[in-house]
């Protein structure tokens, strides 16, 4: 126990030793994604925007009259939902990715899963000008719950940040693991309820999603805040923080067992 304390101590010098380094990498990871865009940052907003419109235009017809303010109720979900699957996503090769400058430069590995974890985050907060967007359209009052939204989006962010590093190590020894996890994204989002009730499943379908899918955890409790006006249940924030501190504990020990090993496979 001693030696993990120990281990986790030193990562957070490190951390604090490479801010410098860390907002470079960040910094390089949002310019090489919008850099030959003409619209630039733009797109932060635009995209998530443009995505909504075309699901609220697909799923609106089936589920318009279920659902209680359904824009509000389908941006809600699925920015919660972006935020771990573009996080994780882009995580996942970021070993592999960055091979070349690991192998000139003496640097802590995690700092480039860490790099594409913060640039992902950037990228949230500008999803939340296009949710404002989405709330000023439809007239959604705002209440004094968004207060508890902080507290969904550090649940979110832990978990994401957790499952993005454990699936990073992952795939450097085992490179089939980004493209298996491709495959469980499309199943992870029909049975995440972005775009339908959770009512519409069958009941041993309903339990398993609200007790063991945590992007249900944190897409129902930002939906609580911004469409119900309502405090976020205490069982249900339970489970989202049970699931982030499980995911960034697999993250972490998957990253103490294999970083030595890491150079000779990228």
């Amino acid at each position: 126990m001693k030696k993990r304390i120990d281990a986790l101590m030193g990562m957070l010098r490190n951390f604090i030793a490479y801010l410098p380094l860390l907002n470079n990498l960040v910094s390089r990871e949002l310019k090489r994604k919008y850099r030959q865009s003409v619209l630039g940052y733009l797109w932060c907003v635009l995209n998530p925007l443009g995505v909504m419109l075309i699901m609220y235009l697909v799923f609106s017809t089936m589920f318009h009259n279920s659902i209680e303010n359904f824009p509000v109720y389908l941006f809600a979900g699925r920015m919660m939902f972006s935020l771990v699957t573009d996080g994780t996503n882009g995580m996942i090769r970021s070993f592999v990715s960055n091979g070349a400058l690991m192998r000139k430069a003496r640097i802590p590995y995690y700092i480039f899963p860490m790099s594409v974890f913060f640039s992902t985050v950037v990228n949230f907060f500008f999803q939340l000008i296009a949710f404002a967007i989405v709330l000023i359209a439809t007239r959604t009052p705002l209440t004094v719950h968004i207060l508890a939204f902080p507290v969904v989006f550090l649940q979110t962010a832990i978990f994401t940040f957790g499952l993005g590093l454990f699936l990073a190590m992952a795939d450097t020894f085992i490179r089939d693991t980004a493209y298996i996890y491709s495959v469980f994204l499309t199943a992870w989002m029909y049975i995440t309820p972005l775009f339908y009730p959770l009512s519409a499943l069958p009941d041993f379908m309903q339990y398993l999603i609200s007790h063991f899918n945590p992007t249900y955890f944190y897409a129902t409790q930002a939906r609580d805040v911004f469409l119900y006006h309502q405090w976020p249940e205490v069982a249900l924030m339970l489970r989202g923080f049970a699931a982030a501190f499980i995911a960034l504990a697999v993250g972490l020990y998957a990253y103490q067992r294999g970083k030595d090993k890491i150079i000779l496979y990228i």
